[in-house]
């Protein structure tokens, strides 16, 4: 009897922990309700916030960086109409795949609706975490298609790289140092803007959209978000060579597979 009196307490829980348990779970789902809306309100507003971009170049490390990280920014600037370039500044040789992998992010990047794409093989950029890339030869690189582009935007990655990988801190760096020399020499109204992909807090990176609510309302960043998330999944299906499965991970519970924060440089 009292074996069964037990097994009937761990069934059936008291009033108390019932009611506990219904007030988180009304909690999260007013969280992800809040949280679509919200990302519904940034798809709607993105021709005012992404106003002007008529010509933009993406600048990435590798092959895969503009699904993985960049993919919600390419989306969104696909319904809006503007017109993207990639400027890869490496083809991703470190495990002997370059060739491949340049064919899959041709791939890749006109399914997302990048018009044009480059990819740089220069043996001062090689991939790798080792590898030291010259801030002027990222910068020369940058310059010119820019001017192939008549690219009025330029995105790129921010100082921490998302991932902190030593490639994209030196898209970013390069970047800055085409900005500065730039600036320089041009009359200042005429330059292309430069913006950075915003590097999230680890805390907040694995989240999905979960974040979208407080970034909308707590930060003065732009925000980009994914018109088709599935399609993101798509996209880096694509790259069959980096399809492994903690990329299959990242592409379900990543934020930059819903969501880009975006900051001018």
């Amino acid at each position: 009897p009292h074996l069964i009196a037990r097994t009937r307490v761990a069934m059936f829980p008291d009033g108390a922990s019932l009611s506990g348990w219904m007030a988180a779970l009304v909690v999260a789902c007013a969280a992800l309700a809040l949280n679509l809306c919200v990302l519904a309100h940034v798809r709607r507003k993105h021709g005012v916030a992404l106003a002007g971009w008529r010509r933009v170049l993406l600048v990435i490390s590798h092959p895969d960086d503009e699904t993985m990280f960049f993919g919600p920014t390419l989306q969104a600037l696909r319904s809006v109409g503007t017109r993207t370039q990639v400027l890869c500044l490496s083809n991703g040789d470190a495990d002997g795949l370059g060739a491949v992998r340049e064919k899959e992010l041709e791939t890749a990047a006109g399914f997302l609706g990048v018009e044009f794409v480059e990819v740089v093989n220069d043996l001062k950029m090689r991939d790798g975490f080792n590898e030291k890339w010259p801030e002027d030869v990222v910068a020369a690189r940058v310059e010119t298609a820019v001017r192939r582009a008549k690219a009025d935007v330029v995105l790129t990655f921010d100082s921490g790289g998302v991932s902190g990988h030593p490639n994209h801190v030196a898209a970013h760096r390069g970047v800055v140092r085409w900005r500065k020399t730039h600036s320089e020499t041009e009359v200042k109204s005429k330059n292309p803007k430069a913006w950075a992909l915003v590097t999230v807090h680890p805390a907040r990176k694995f989240t999905m959209f979960a974040d979208v609510f407080a970034s909308w309302a707590c930060e003065t960043h732009v925000l980009a978000a994914a018109t088709c998330p599935a399609d993101l999944r798509r996209a880096m299906q694509m790259h069959r060579t980096q399809w492994v499965w903690y990329r299959k991970l990242f592409v379900v519970f990543s934020r930059y597979a819903y969501v880009n924060s975006l900051r001018r440089l």
